[in-house]
């Protein structure tokens, strides 16, 4: 009986480990699924003519996932206007239409299906928009031109990066009232062999204005 048991025991083992094989094969990561495989997101705006959005920060990168992943199913069959932007994320696209108030999500695979994001999640989305789009590297690149700073920059200052820096006494203010206030630095690529680099301009997100700049070394 003891033998029985045990060869039972053994049996019902072997299975067990054989699904848990099964499983570990037949599992397959998905690259959405997991954030620290992606990247970089890719926004392309309805209009051809306007900037391609690219994101690669990855706090950004988890944001606009979790946005997305956590938008409600809306029932029922729908017939949607083209959207404001087309948003690539891995191997997978999306379709979104957004205000200030609103924002919808559609799977590029199934039209007929829309999801709703939440409102944190459509002001989230949107500050992302507004802090890295083209009109606050436009600005910048209108204050270089007319400092005559621009010599030294690639001409293709759209490609200029965007980022919130916390203003020190490392800048040039043209407002001091901004020391120590949260705003956006502009980076432009410089030209091959200068001798001094592009001046790193900072602008308030808020008043597209130009609040100051960090003179190139």
């Amino acid at each position: 009986m003891k033998k029985v048991s045990l060869m039972l025991s053994l049996f019902f083992l072997s299975i067990g480990l054989f699904g848990c094989q099964q499983n570990s094969e037949v599992k397959v990561d998905n690259p959405q699924d997991n954030t620290e495989r992606l990247e970089q997101i890719t926004f392309y705006p309805k209009e051809s003519n306007s900037e391609t959005l690219v994101i690669e920060d990855r706090e950004t990168i988890e944001l606009i996932k979790e946005a997305i992943d956590n938008a409600e199913k809306q029932p029922g069959i729908v017939n949607m206007a083209d959207p404001e932007y087309r948003i690539v994320i891995g191997e997978e696209t999306y379709f979104l239409w957004i205000d200030e108030k609103s924002g919808t999500i559609m799977y590029a695979e199934d039209t007929h299906t829309i999801y709703s994001l939440s409102l944190r999640s459509v002001n989230r989305i949107n500050e992302v928009i507004t802090y890295n789009y083209l009109n606050i590297r436009e600005i910048a690149w209108n204050f270089l031109k007319e400092k005559g700073w621009n010599k030294s920059a690639k001409e293709e200052w759209n490609s200029a990066t965007v980022n919130k820096i916390i203003v020190n006494e490392d800048y040039e203010l043209l407002d001091k009232s901004y020391d120590g206030k949260e705003v956006l630095s502009i980076s432009f690529n410089d030209k091959a062999n200068v001798v001094v680099g592009t001046p790193i301009i900072l602008v308030d997100a808020n008043t597209d204005k130009v609040i100051g700049y960090m003179p190139g070394e």
